[in-house]
């Protein structure tokens, strides 16, 4: 009689551990939520099922990825891989006032649905600025540094071990997309101050006569405020699109946080046609 009240009660004990566990999401991947990770193929299709309307959708490469919003039924993203590739890409989507940010890898074994609320996501907020919204600027800000162009090789300036030149122009829409690349050959940090534009005239007979006004920037990708030694950064500027007329250049200043105003300050100018070899993103 014992033996068998010992069975029950282990039995008991056994159901009791696995009803304790916690409930298992289904993940597709077979990873956390929170990876943001999918797979596709080139041999069948899968779709992100989405609670509202999708207002945007971008991939990394589409030699590599096809992602488009289904005409029929504007809550589904169709996915489907061009060919196998090895290199991860990216995938952006938002809807229902969220932003998904994906890893793509290719794999046979892709599911064909991606529920997209199990997904981490972030808050879209609209920009402040009148150009686009946030997340878009932040995206196209991220095409620009993928795209690393050395479209400009003599607007730049050096003093004392830290080097700022200006990388590209892009343009999309009214938004004109500045590359600014920040070197720093020194041992010590650089703490930065600020970065600005300033529209002025070329020559300053007298400085009563200057007449010069600051532009700001509609948006920035990274927010830099420091560069360690040995360290090269990069940084996106948004200003709406402009003009510059032929008496007068745009001048772009790095300045330093440092105790007494004696940080060091770089500034190299550019001209109207400068700004007119902006191109298309």
């Amino acid at each position: 009689m014992k033996s068998i009240i010992v069975i029950i009660f282990s039995a008991l004990a056994v159901h009791l551990s696995i009803s304790a566990q916690p409930v298992q999401t289904a993940n597709p991947n077979n990873l956390p939520a929170t990876t943001n990770n999918l797979k596709v193929s080139d041999t069948k299709t899968s779709h992100l099922v989405c609670p509202d309307k999708v207002n945007y959708v971008q991939a990394g490469d589409y030699s590599l990825v096809q992602a488009e919003i289904v005409p029929e039924l504007s809550n589904l993203v169709r996915i489907k891989a061009t060919q196998p590739f090895d290199k991860p890409t990216s995938l952006t989507v938002v809807c229902a006032d969220h932003i998904y940010s994906f890893e793509l890898s290719y794999g046979n074994d892709a599911p064909i649905t991606y529920p997209i609320e199990s997904f981490e996501s972030q808050q879209a907020m609209t920009f402040s600025g009148k150009l686009m919204p946030d997340y878009l600027l932040k995206d196209l800000c991220d095409q620009v540094l993928e795209k690393h162009r050395h479209q400009f090789h003599k607007r730049k300036a050096k003093k004392d071990g830290i080097e700022v030149r200006l990388n590209s122009i892009s343009l999309k829409n009214d938004a004109l997309f500045f590359e600014l690349e920040v070197t720093n050959k020194t041992n010590m940090a650089y703490d930065v101050e600020s970065f600005n534009f300033w529209i002025t005239d070329k020559k300053k007979a007298k400085a009563t006569n200057v007449q010069e006004y600051q532009v700001f920037p509609q948006y920035q990708r990274n927010k830099v405020q420091r560069i360690p030694g040995e360290v090269t950064v990069r940084e996106v500027f948004v200003m709406e699109k402009m003009t510059i007329p032929d008496q007068r250049i745009l001048r772009i200043e790095l300045g330093e946080k440092a105790l007494g105003n004696t940080g060091r300050k770089l500034s190299f100018n550019l001209k109207n046609k400068d700004i007119l070899k902006a191109r298309k993103l």
